[in-house]
């Protein structure tokens, strides 16, 4: 059970398909479908029972995706104390959402997009905007920037934040300063992708 892509409430069914090592510890082979926003969803055993923890997939693969198994779950359980229940989290009179608990943090809820270079290449900076869909102002943007080559393997990477608040839509200018010089870049790059990794609500 999941939110792939953003698809809250999912439920996909599979098999174990096998136990693998890696290291000391285990991980569980599984074919159940796992996409971006998955990770941290619940494994269920055809009894409803926690068996495991989405983590991971092999990208190109078919249905070789992977859960943690739960016995270090509740190893993890048993440091950080007892969980509060989603239901206790809603939001009371004073509070104007609830998503400063449960974390907003859906692929829709901050977007970066428009990503382009400036029209002078040695001047050596790029910009793109943000969009919040939140009813929130957010701040701390962090973005990360990645710049692939033509054949589409990863060329290089850049750490962005925003500090904001945004409201609505906010144009970023962002300078070069990786490994590679901006006309580098800018020649041997084939497309770009902005992830949004994490930011703050401004109340």
């Amino acid at each position: 059970m999941g939110n792939p892509q953003g698809l809250e409430g999912t439920f996909s069914q599979g098999i174990v398909s096998s136990i693998r090592e890696v290291g000391a510890d285990k991980l569980l082979q599984i074919t159940a479908p796992i996409s971006p926003g998955s990770s941290g969803g619940p494994l269920l055993n055809g009894k409803g029972e926690v068996i495991g923890v989405s983590v991971a997939t092999f990208r190109g693969g078919q249905n070789l995706n992977f859960a943690i198994p739960s016995r270090y779950l509740i190893a993890l359980l048993a440091k950080v104390g007892s969980a509060t229940p989603i239901a206790a989290a809603k939001p009371s009179g004073a509070e104007r959402s609830i998503l400063a608990k449960l974390g907003g943090r859906t692929p829709e809820a901050v977007i970066g997009s428009h990503f382009a270079w400036n029209d002078n290449k040695f001047m050596g900076y790029y910009t793109f905007s943000i969009r919040n869909n939140l009813r929130e102002a957010v701040r701390d943007v962090v973005c990360l920037v990645i710049f692939y080559a033509h054949d589409g393997l990863p060329l290089e990477t850049e750490l962005v934040t925003v500090p904001g608040p945004i409201g609505g839509n906010l144009a970023c200018r962002s300078p070069r300063s990786g490994r590679l010089g901006a006309d580098e870049v800018r020649n041997l790059t084939g497309k770009t992708e902005i992830r949004v990794l994490d930011f703050r609500l401004t109340q």
